[in-house]
């Protein structure tokens, strides 16, 4: 048993560090190609982060339209100012829907009049680097669907080690290395902060449409793609793009229990889930050579992701805060009580 034990930890730790050794990145060199990419923006309440983002994206040679999701912060005018396209919604949010899915398709709708084959959705919260849109129109090349993880910006305080059991989950549990070079599988993955599509794929699948109801639709629609053998690049995006998610590790909490449980889309499966990381936090004490790897693991997700290092001592005790998120979010689930922005989810 202490060696299998020993064999899990010790499959983590070497997934996690071959993501960092050999997970694609995107082009260093300016060539002026991210000038193809039309770049989406769904937008409630997002005055702030747009006064940011829009300038940003427009002196990289974006083209970038917002579409204000019932705003109340005056969402629409900063980003007409900013320079951006405003879509307004044509109605209420229909029963059924979700606020960013309606808010992606119906953007995805509008860039149909466009002449761009390379449309990007972004998050309002994210921040380009230099060098951002002609690294993703670079990797555009490879496949027809890109994504990537960027570098978290870290909240006030403990936040960070609300967000760091997400990062590993993700990146050691995820062999995005061995996909991208064997392309003998699929990765199964969308992060939904920052997605491009090649337009003949998303005018096929229209996948804000299909999962129009899921709340966590980027791992829906990943699961998706590989259901459909449509090839996506999972890359690095550190060096090019920053998120701020959440101030407070409360915010964080909520944010992610709003969505955990439609990861497996299932009690039992969010219970497993739960199970699975409380087991990660303490099995490790069977072995120096399990606590190793186990930390290890954590420091090479931190290095890749190019997070505070802190959180990587208190690993076990993100593993059950992850674990706690996951019954929370089965809880909220369950009474009917999921809510994000003004908006509850049934």
């Amino acid at each position: 048993m202490a060696a299998l034990i020993i064999a899990l930890y010790g499959l983590t730790a070497f997934t996690s560090f071959m993501n960092l050794l050999l997970m694609r990145r995107p082009p260093r060199a300016e060539t002026g190609e991210g000038r193809r990419i039309l770049c989406l923006i769904p937008a409630r309440d997002e005055a702030e982060n747009l006064r940011e983002l829009i300038p940003i994206l427009i002196e990289q040679g974006a083209r970038v339209a917002v579409f204000n999701d019932e705003s109340s912060d005056g969402t629409g005018e900063v980003a007409a100012a900013a320079g951006a396209t405003v879509i307004t919604p044509p109605e209420p949010l229909p029963q059924g829907w979700t606020g960013k899915n309606r808010a992606c398709h119906e953007l995805g709708r509008w860039a149909q009049t466009t002449d761009f084959d390379l449309w990007l959705f972004l998050d309002a919260d994210v921040r380009p680097q230099p060098g951002f849109l002609d690294g993703m129109a670079g990797l555009a090349k490879l496949t027809p669907v890109v994504t990537g993880i960027p570098r978290i910006r870290p909240g006030r305080g403990v936040e960070p080690l609300f967000m760091a059991w997400i990062g590993w989950i993700i990146l050691a549990n995820n062999p995005f290395w061995i996909v991208d070079l064997t392309k003998l599988s699929h990765s199964r993955f969308l992060n939904g902060q920052v997605t491009l599509w090649h337009r003949d794929i998303y005018t096929r699948l229209w996948p804000n449409e299909a999962m129009k109801g899921r709340i966590m639709e980027d791992v829906m629609m990943g699961r998706l793609l590989g259901r459909e053998k449509v090839p996506v690049t999972v890359a690095d995006l550190s060096r090019v793009l920053d998120v701020h998610m959440y101030d407070h590790w409360r915010q964080t909490l909520d944010g992610f229990s709003k969505n955990a449980y439609e990861m497996t889309n299932s009690a039992w499966g969010t219970i497993l889930v739960a199970l699975a990381l409380t087991f990660g936090a303490f099995a490790w004490i069977v072995s120096p050579w399990s606590a190793g790897f186990l930390f290890a693991s954590a420091l090479f997700v931190c290095l890749t992701a190019r997070t505070p290092l802190w959180p990587v001592l208190f690993a076990p005790v993100s593993l059950l805060i992850g674990a706690f998120t996951c019954l929370r979010s089965l809880w909220w689930k369950k009474k009917g009580r999921t809510a994000w922005k003004g908006r509850v989810y049934k």
